[in-house]
Protein backbone atom coordinates (compact mmCIF):
# COMPACT_ATOMS: atom_id res chain seq x y z
CA UNK A 1 0.00 0.00 0.00
CA UNK A 2 1.36 3.29 -0.92
CA UNK A 3 0.19 6.50 1.11
CA UNK A 4 0.88 8.47 -2.33
CA UNK A 5 -1.47 7.31 -5.12
CA UNK A 6 -2.59 9.71 -7.95
CA UNK A 7 -6.08 9.61 -6.90
CA UNK A 8 -7.95 9.90 -3.40
CA UNK A 9 -11.58 8.19 -3.80
CA UNK A 10 -13.54 9.01 -0.91
CA UNK A 11 -16.53 6.64 -0.28
CA UNK A 12 -17.23 2.91 -1.09
CA UNK A 13 -20.56 2.70 -1.67
CA UNK A 14 -21.89 2.02 -5.34
CA UNK A 15 -20.52 5.57 -6.72
CA UNK A 16 -17.11 5.34 -5.51
CA UNK A 17 -16.91 1.74 -5.92
CA UNK A 18 -17.38 2.46 -9.69
CA UNK A 19 -15.28 5.55 -10.37
CA UNK A 20 -12.39 3.89 -8.17
CA UNK A 21 -13.17 0.61 -10.58
CA UNK A 22 -12.85 2.36 -13.69
CA UNK A 23 -9.92 4.27 -12.97
CA UNK A 24 -7.71 2.29 -11.29
CA UNK A 25 -6.00 0.23 -14.79
CA UNK A 26 -5.12 3.78 -15.80
CA UNK A 27 -3.90 5.72 -11.94
CA UNK A 28 -2.79 4.34 -8.59
CA UNK A 29 -6.28 4.83 -6.83
CA UNK A 30 -6.31 4.55 -2.80
CA UNK A 31 -10.83 4.31 -1.74
CA UNK A 32 -11.48 5.30 1.46
CA UNK A 33 -14.15 4.93 3.82
CA UNK A 34 -15.33 5.95 6.92
CA UNK A 35 -17.20 2.36 7.41
CA UNK A 36 -15.98 -0.88 8.48
CA UNK A 37 -17.83 -2.40 5.71
CA UNK A 38 -18.27 -1.22 1.68
CA UNK A 39 -21.56 -0.13 0.73
CA UNK A 40 -23.79 0.17 4.40
CA UNK A 41 -26.00 3.06 3.75
CA UNK A 42 -27.55 3.72 0.69
CA UNK A 43 -26.10 1.27 -1.33
CA UNK A 44 -26.91 -1.50 0.80
CA UNK A 45 -30.26 -0.73 1.60
CA UNK A 46 -31.78 -0.57 -1.51
CA UNK A 47 -33.70 -1.95 -4.12
CA UNK A 48 -32.49 -0.78 -7.47
CA UNK A 49 -33.99 -1.38 -10.81
CA UNK A 50 -32.87 -0.77 -14.08
CA UNK A 51 -35.49 1.87 -15.89
CA UNK A 52 -35.72 4.51 -18.36
CA UNK A 53 -38.81 6.32 -17.17
CA UNK A 54 -38.00 7.51 -13.34
CA UNK A 55 -36.14 10.32 -11.96
CA UNK A 56 -34.83 13.85 -14.40
CA UNK A 57 -34.49 13.23 -17.90
CA UNK A 58 -30.90 13.27 -17.62
CA UNK A 59 -31.05 10.73 -15.03
CA UNK A 60 -32.98 8.49 -17.62
CA UNK A 61 -30.02 8.85 -20.39
CA UNK A 62 -27.83 7.84 -17.73
CA UNK A 63 -29.62 4.89 -17.21
CA UNK A 64 -30.08 4.03 -20.96
CA UNK A 65 -26.31 4.55 -21.26
CA UNK A 66 -25.97 2.59 -18.91
CA UNK A 67 -27.51 -0.83 -19.91
CA UNK A 68 -25.26 -2.05 -22.06
CA UNK A 69 -22.58 -2.40 -18.96
CA UNK A 70 -25.35 -3.58 -16.86
CA UNK A 71 -26.49 -6.43 -19.21
CA UNK A 72 -22.76 -7.37 -20.15
CA UNK A 73 -20.30 -6.67 -17.34
CA UNK A 74 -17.00 -6.99 -18.18
CA UNK A 75 -15.38 -9.69 -17.43
CA UNK A 76 -12.80 -8.07 -14.69
CA UNK A 77 -15.67 -7.87 -12.46
CA UNK A 78 -15.30 -11.84 -12.25
CA UNK A 79 -19.13 -12.39 -12.02
CA UNK A 80 -21.08 -15.41 -11.48
CA UNK A 81 -24.28 -14.94 -12.75
CA UNK A 82 -26.16 -12.03 -14.67
CA UNK A 83 -26.74 -8.62 -13.11
CA UNK A 84 -30.25 -8.13 -14.29
CA UNK A 85 -33.28 -9.95 -13.62
CA UNK A 86 -36.61 -9.74 -15.48
CA UNK A 87 -39.08 -7.72 -13.77
CA UNK A 88 -40.95 -4.66 -16.11
CA UNK A 89 -42.57 -1.57 -13.97
CA UNK A 90 -45.70 -0.51 -14.26
CA UNK A 91 -46.81 3.52 -13.52
CA UNK A 92 -50.52 3.93 -12.80
CA UNK A 93 -52.66 7.41 -12.27
CA UNK A 94 -55.68 8.26 -11.48
CA UNK A 95 -58.12 11.38 -12.30
CA UNK A 96 -55.65 14.44 -13.86
CA UNK A 97 -52.89 12.21 -14.17
CA UNK A 98 -52.68 11.93 -18.07
CA UNK A 99 -50.04 14.33 -18.69
CA UNK A 100 -47.71 13.05 -16.10
CA UNK A 101 -48.05 9.27 -17.84
CA UNK A 102 -47.71 10.57 -21.19
CA UNK A 103 -44.46 12.63 -19.97
CA UNK A 104 -43.09 9.56 -18.72
CA UNK A 105 -43.32 8.08 -22.31
CA UNK A 106 -41.99 11.22 -23.50
CA UNK A 107 -38.71 10.62 -21.71
CA UNK A 108 -38.30 7.10 -23.14
CA UNK A 109 -40.84 6.37 -25.98
CA UNK A 110 -38.56 3.46 -26.74
CA UNK A 111 -38.72 1.64 -23.99
CA UNK A 112 -42.62 2.63 -22.24
CA UNK A 113 -45.82 2.76 -23.41
CA UNK A 114 -48.98 3.79 -22.43
CA UNK A 115 -51.94 1.25 -21.45
CA UNK A 116 -55.32 2.10 -20.79
CA UNK A 117 -57.19 0.52 -17.43
CA UNK A 118 -58.07 -2.13 -18.54
CA UNK A 119 -53.97 -2.92 -19.97
CA UNK A 120 -53.11 -2.35 -16.63
CA UNK A 121 -55.16 -4.76 -15.26
CA UNK A 122 -53.81 -7.40 -17.42
CA UNK A 123 -50.53 -6.71 -15.50
CA UNK A 124 -51.81 -6.29 -11.83
CA UNK A 125 -55.67 -7.82 -12.05
CA UNK A 126 -56.22 -6.46 -8.61
CA UNK A 127 -56.02 -2.82 -9.31
CA UNK A 128 -58.42 -0.59 -7.85
CA UNK A 129 -60.54 1.77 -9.87
CA UNK A 130 -59.34 4.68 -8.35
CA UNK A 131 -55.41 4.40 -8.92
CA UNK A 132 -56.06 3.66 -12.60
CA UNK A 133 -58.41 6.11 -13.89
CA UNK A 134 -56.10 7.33 -16.39
CA UNK A 135 -54.66 3.84 -16.80
CA UNK A 136 -50.65 3.75 -16.80
CA UNK A 137 -47.45 3.37 -18.74
CA UNK A 138 -45.93 -0.14 -18.82
CA UNK A 139 -42.00 -0.59 -19.43
CA UNK A 140 -41.46 -3.86 -20.22
CA UNK A 141 -37.68 -3.41 -20.02
CA UNK A 142 -37.13 -2.91 -16.50
CA UNK A 143 -35.11 -5.20 -14.82
CA UNK A 144 -34.07 -5.81 -11.18
CA UNK A 145 -30.32 -5.06 -10.63
CA UNK A 146 -28.60 -7.59 -8.08
CA UNK A 147 -26.68 -4.33 -6.23
CA UNK A 148 -24.86 -6.73 -4.15
CA UNK A 149 -22.83 -8.64 -6.88
CA UNK A 150 -22.79 -5.44 -8.54
CA UNK A 151 -20.77 -3.74 -5.46
CA UNK A 152 -18.11 -6.93 -5.42
CA UNK A 153 -17.83 -7.38 -8.38
CA UNK A 154 -16.27 -3.56 -8.87
CA UNK A 155 -14.70 -4.10 -5.67
CA UNK A 156 -12.78 -7.13 -6.80
CA UNK A 157 -11.51 -5.58 -10.24
CA UNK A 158 -10.54 -2.64 -8.51
CA UNK A 159 -8.33 -4.34 -6.27
CA UNK A 160 -7.33 -6.75 -8.67
CA UNK A 161 -5.90 -3.73 -10.97
CA UNK A 162 -3.71 -2.55 -7.79
CA UNK A 163 -6.24 -0.72 -5.85
CA UNK A 164 -5.84 -0.21 -2.15
CA UNK A 165 -9.00 0.22 -0.37
CA UNK A 166 -9.10 1.11 3.17
CA UNK A 167 -12.05 0.79 5.69
CA UNK A 168 -12.49 2.54 9.37
CA UNK A 169 -11.00 5.90 7.33
CA UNK A 170 -13.46 8.81 7.70
CA UNK A 171 -11.94 11.90 6.28
CA UNK A 172 -11.79 14.54 8.95
CA UNK A 173 -9.72 16.75 6.44
CA UNK A 174 -8.85 17.76 3.22
CA UNK A 175 -5.79 20.23 2.72
CA UNK A 176 -3.16 21.58 0.28
CA UNK A 177 0.52 20.55 0.47
CA UNK A 178 2.73 23.38 0.10
CA UNK A 179 4.13 23.68 -3.49
CA UNK A 180 2.85 20.46 -5.17
CA UNK A 181 -0.58 21.47 -5.72
CA UNK A 182 -2.06 18.00 -4.21
CA UNK A 183 -3.98 16.98 -1.39
CA UNK A 184 -2.77 15.59 2.15
CA UNK A 185 -5.99 13.63 3.19
CA UNK A 186 -6.34 12.50 6.57
CA UNK A 187 -8.59 9.71 6.52
CA UNK A 188 -8.56 7.85 9.68
CA UNK A 189 -5.57 6.41 11.07
CA UNK A 190 -4.41 6.75 7.11
CA UNK A 191 -2.23 10.21 6.01
CA UNK A 192 -2.79 10.16 2.29
CA UNK A 193 -1.40 12.39 0.16
CA UNK A 194 -2.50 13.00 -3.66
CA UNK A 195 -2.94 15.40 -6.75
CA UNK A 196 -6.56 14.72 -7.10
CA UNK A 197 -9.38 14.01 -4.77
CA UNK A 198 -12.87 12.19 -5.62
CA UNK A 199 -15.50 12.84 -3.92
CA UNK A 200 -18.30 10.17 -3.65
CA UNK A 201 -19.01 10.45 0.09
CA UNK A 202 -23.27 10.56 -0.44
CA UNK A 203 -24.62 11.66 2.44
CA UNK A 204 -21.51 13.35 3.75
CA UNK A 205 -20.13 14.77 0.90
CA UNK A 206 -20.64 18.24 1.64
CA UNK A 207 -18.93 17.44 5.22
CA UNK A 208 -15.58 16.56 2.85
CA UNK A 209 -15.91 19.76 1.27
CA UNK A 210 -15.99 21.82 3.81
CA UNK A 211 -12.95 19.83 5.43
CA UNK A 212 -11.20 20.62 2.42
CA UNK A 213 -11.84 24.25 2.84
CA UNK A 214 -14.35 24.12 -0.39
CA UNK A 215 -18.27 25.46 -1.02
CA UNK A 216 -21.24 22.94 -0.20
CA UNK A 217 -23.51 22.28 -3.41
CA UNK A 218 -26.33 22.21 -1.10
CA UNK A 219 -27.02 18.76 -0.70
CA UNK A 220 -29.89 17.16 0.80
CA UNK A 221 -29.90 13.60 2.54
CA UNK A 222 -33.38 12.08 2.51
CA UNK A 223 -35.01 9.53 4.14
CA UNK A 224 -36.80 6.03 2.40
CA UNK A 225 -38.88 4.16 4.25
CA UNK A 226 -39.03 0.48 3.17
CA UNK A 227 -41.18 -2.48 4.41
CA UNK A 228 -41.40 -6.40 3.49
CA UNK A 229 -44.49 -7.25 3.68
CA UNK A 230 -46.26 -10.83 3.53
CA UNK A 231 -48.25 -11.28 0.22
CA UNK A 232 -50.46 -13.57 -2.04
CA UNK A 233 -48.53 -15.54 -3.86
CA UNK A 234 -49.57 -14.50 -7.04
CA UNK A 235 -48.10 -10.92 -6.61
CA UNK A 236 -44.80 -12.79 -7.84
CA UNK A 237 -45.99 -13.02 -11.28
CA UNK A 238 -46.29 -8.70 -11.29
CA UNK A 239 -44.31 -5.88 -12.40
CA UNK A 240 -43.25 -3.26 -10.17
CA UNK A 241 -45.92 -0.54 -9.50
CA UNK A 242 -45.47 2.75 -9.07
CA UNK A 243 -47.87 5.96 -8.73
CA UNK A 244 -47.06 8.49 -10.83
CA UNK A 245 -47.81 11.02 -8.29
CA UNK A 246 -44.94 9.69 -6.36
CA UNK A 247 -47.19 8.52 -3.50
CA UNK A 248 -46.12 4.74 -2.96
CA UNK A 249 -44.47 1.51 -5.02
CA UNK A 250 -44.45 -1.39 -4.28
CA UNK A 251 -42.55 -4.73 -5.95
CA UNK A 252 -42.20 -8.25 -5.60
CA UNK A 253 -39.41 -9.76 -3.48
CA UNK A 254 -38.61 -13.25 -2.33
CA UNK A 255 -40.67 -13.50 0.96
CA UNK A 256 -43.21 -11.14 -0.34
CA UNK A 257 -44.06 -7.27 -1.79
CA UNK A 258 -41.46 -4.81 -0.96
CA UNK A 259 -43.16 -1.09 -0.06
CA UNK A 260 -42.32 2.27 -0.01
CA UNK A 261 -44.64 5.54 1.30
CA UNK A 262 -41.93 6.95 -1.62
CA UNK A 263 -41.39 9.37 1.63
CA UNK A 264 -38.33 12.48 1.20
CA UNK A 265 -37.80 13.52 4.80
CA UNK A 266 -34.95 15.86 5.32
CA UNK A 267 -32.13 14.51 7.79
CA UNK A 268 -28.96 15.15 8.74
CA UNK A 269 -26.14 12.51 7.50
CA UNK A 270 -26.52 9.29 9.73
CA UNK A 271 -27.92 5.72 9.78
CA UNK A 272 -31.90 6.46 9.68
CA UNK A 273 -34.15 4.34 11.30
CA UNK A 274 -38.29 3.13 10.17
CA UNK A 275 -40.75 4.92 11.65
CA UNK A 276 -44.22 2.90 12.54
CA UNK A 277 -46.13 5.68 10.35
CA UNK A 278 -44.41 5.63 7.43
CA UNK A 279 -44.51 1.76 7.08
CA UNK A 280 -48.82 1.83 8.42
CA UNK A 281 -48.97 5.05 5.39
CA UNK A 282 -47.35 2.33 3.00
CA UNK A 283 -49.66 -0.44 3.77
CA UNK A 284 -52.45 1.80 3.58
CA UNK A 285 -51.43 3.10 0.32
CA UNK A 286 -50.91 0.13 -1.58
CA UNK A 287 -53.84 -1.82 -0.30
CA UNK A 288 -55.92 0.93 -1.23
CA UNK A 289 -54.39 0.47 -5.02
CA UNK A 290 -53.87 -2.67 -5.30
CA UNK A 291 -56.69 -4.10 -4.16
CA UNK A 292 -54.76 -6.38 -1.07
CA UNK A 293 -55.46 -6.94 2.28
CA UNK A 294 -51.61 -6.40 3.48
CA UNK A 295 -51.17 -6.50 7.33
CA UNK A 296 -48.06 -8.49 8.28
CA UNK A 297 -44.67 -6.36 8.04
CA UNK A 298 -41.82 -9.00 8.14
CA UNK A 299 -39.09 -6.30 8.16
CA UNK A 300 -38.46 -2.79 7.81
CA UNK A 301 -35.89 -0.59 6.90
CA UNK A 302 -34.62 2.99 6.09
CA UNK A 303 -32.20 4.29 3.90
CA UNK A 304 -30.63 7.88 2.97
CA UNK A 305 -30.91 9.52 -0.56
CA UNK A 306 -28.93 12.49 -1.73
CA UNK A 307 -30.29 15.32 -3.67
CA UNK A 308 -28.89 18.27 -5.46
CA UNK A 309 -31.20 21.17 -5.82
CA UNK A 310 -32.12 20.20 -8.64
CA UNK A 311 -31.99 16.39 -8.42
CA UNK A 312 -29.76 15.97 -10.89
CA UNK A 313 -26.21 13.90 -9.91
CA UNK A 314 -23.70 16.25 -9.98
CA UNK A 315 -20.22 14.50 -11.84
CA UNK A 316 -17.08 17.07 -12.49
CA UNK A 317 -14.76 19.97 -10.68
CA UNK A 318 -15.35 21.83 -8.23
CA UNK A 319 -15.74 25.22 -9.66
CA UNK A 320 -12.86 26.64 -7.22
CA UNK A 321 -10.62 23.77 -6.94
CA UNK A 322 -10.69 21.20 -10.58
CA UNK A 323 -8.21 18.91 -8.52
CA UNK A 324 -11.64 18.00 -6.01
CA UNK A 325 -13.68 16.26 -8.15
CA UNK A 326 -17.67 15.97 -7.19
CA UNK A 327 -19.11 12.26 -7.97
CA UNK A 328 -22.49 12.59 -5.76
CA UNK A 329 -26.09 13.90 -5.41
CA UNK A 330 -28.02 10.61 -7.13
CA UNK A 331 -31.08 10.88 -5.36
CA UNK A 332 -31.80 6.70 -5.10
CA UNK A 333 -30.57 6.60 -9.12
CA UNK A 334 -26.82 5.51 -8.07
CA UNK A 335 -26.77 1.74 -9.63
CA UNK A 336 -28.83 2.44 -12.35
CA UNK A 337 -26.17 5.28 -13.30
CA UNK A 338 -23.03 4.22 -11.56
CA UNK A 339 -21.59 2.82 -15.10
CA UNK A 340 -22.41 6.19 -17.17
CA UNK A 341 -21.01 8.26 -14.30
CA UNK A 342 -17.90 6.79 -13.79
CA UNK A 343 -17.46 6.86 -17.40
CA UNK A 344 -18.19 10.53 -16.96
CA UNK A 345 -15.45 10.76 -14.15
CA UNK A 346 -13.08 8.81 -15.55
CA UNK A 347 -13.08 10.95 -19.61
CA UNK A 348 -12.65 13.74 -17.31
CA UNK A 349 -9.66 12.59 -15.31
CA UNK A 350 -7.82 10.55 -17.82
CA UNK A 351 -9.07 11.64 -21.32
CA UNK A 352 -8.95 15.56 -20.29
CA UNK A 353 -12.62 15.69 -21.59
CA UNK A 354 -15.01 18.14 -20.28
CA UNK A 355 -18.40 16.95 -18.37
CA UNK A 356 -21.34 17.83 -19.72
CA UNK A 357 -22.94 20.94 -18.21
CA UNK A 358 -26.06 19.58 -17.15
CA UNK A 359 -23.82 17.06 -14.97
CA UNK A 360 -20.97 19.84 -14.00
CA UNK A 361 -21.26 21.52 -10.14
CA UNK A 362 -20.66 24.77 -12.10
CA UNK A 363 -24.14 24.89 -13.39
CA UNK A 364 -25.23 25.73 -9.33
CA UNK A 365 -22.72 28.65 -9.57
Amino acid sequence: MSDRPDVVVVGSGIAGAAVACRLAPDLAVTLVEREPTPGLHATGRSAAMLNETSGDPVVCALATASRPFLADPPPELGLAAPLLGPRGLLWVGGDGTGDQLEALVAKAPWAAHRVDRAGARELVPSLADGPTAAGGVHEPGAMTIDVAALLDGYLRAFRAAGGDLRLSAEVARCTRTAGSGGWRVEAGPHRLTAPLVVNAAGAWANAVAAGAGLSALGLQPMRRTAALVAAPDEVAAWPMVMDVAGRWYAEPETGGLLISPADETPMEPGDPRPEELDVALAIDLVNDALGLELRSVRRAWAGLRTFTPDRVPVAGPHPDDPSFVWLVGQGGSGIKTSPALAAVVHDLVVGGRDVPHDLSPARFV
